[in-house]
């Protein structure tokens, strides 16, 4: 490997460990703020909280040789190989239930991704505001379809995908434009753009498919009626309005009490 090669290296590494950091402290604020609320349970909040994390790292899967697109696509090939696992028939032998998980993963993984890095080029119309729109739209359709999962719920983990996504777009515009004072880079204005005027049939077709995947989503009506409804924040404390951790701390004198 070349000294090019390594400095090719660091620099996607510094930039996934900047896109992982970044997203994970925002979708744990967002999903702590949506479980503070009593909108979401323990197991919800997870699931938001990877779906905003995965949704921070998505815009760089057009990149053939990223770091985050081989452990991204590992991560969720993954995932999904368990989930359609755990939707087999019950009757079936550990030997084959591995075999189910073991073929999907593969798919998923490797076919799959070899086709997308074909038909993908890096910062082109995956790298855009309405890709954020088709992911997020397509996961609320596969959790939804394949998962069962409720319409508040596909919704509100869909919406965290493409705040993600966007939250990615915004980052990589912000450090086009060198903000410290240098010259911007050439990148800039590449990251968040709403289509690619040297490739009309790209951008043509990707909002073609979000009008389509927007017209099979299911009925976002429980989704507004649950988290968008401004009397549901009333009681929720954004900071505390006594002590700090005083509930924390009332239970562990109690507890201490209790055991002298």
């Amino acid at each position: 490997m070349s000294r090019g090669d390594w400095k090719d290296t660091d620099k996607a590494m510094a930039e996934f460990k900047t896109h992982l950091t970044v997203s994970s402290f925002v979708s744990s604020a967002s999903a702590t703020l949506v479980f503070a609320a009593g909108l979401a349970s323990p197991q919800e909040v997870m699931l938001y909280f990877v779906m905003g994390v995965v949704g921070g790292l998505l815009p760089d899967i057009d990149s053939d040789a990223s770091l985050t697109v081989r452990l991204l696509f590992t991560f969720i090939a993954t995932v999904l190989s368990f989930l359609i696992m755990f939707r087999q028939e019950a009757g079936n032998s550990a030997l084959e239930l591995y075999l189910i998980w073991l073929g999907s993963f593969f798919v998923m993984n490797y076919l799959f991704f070899s086709l997308f890095t074909r038909i993908t080029v890096h910062r082109g119309i995956i790298h855009s505001v309405p890709a954020a729109g088709l992911f997020g739209l397509l996961t609320l359709l596969i959790l939804y379809h394949c998962f069962n999962f409720s319409l508040a719920v596909v919704w509100m983990a869909g919406a965290f995908v493409a705040g993600g996504f966007l939250l990615h777009l915004a980052l990589d515009e912000l450090v086009s434009l060198n903000l410290a004072g240098k010259a911007a880079r050439r990148s800039a204005g590449t990251a968040f753009k709403f289509g690619s005027p040297r490739d009309i049939k790209s951008t043509a077709a990707m909002y073609l498919v979000l009008v389509l995947l927007a017209m099979a989503a299911p009925d976002h009506g429980p989704f507004f009626r649950t988290f968008l409804d401004p009397a549901r924040y009333e009681s929720l404390d954004l900071v505390p309005r006594h002590a700090w951790f005083q509930d924390q701390i009332q239970r562990y004198v109690l507890k201490w009490r209790t055991r002298d």
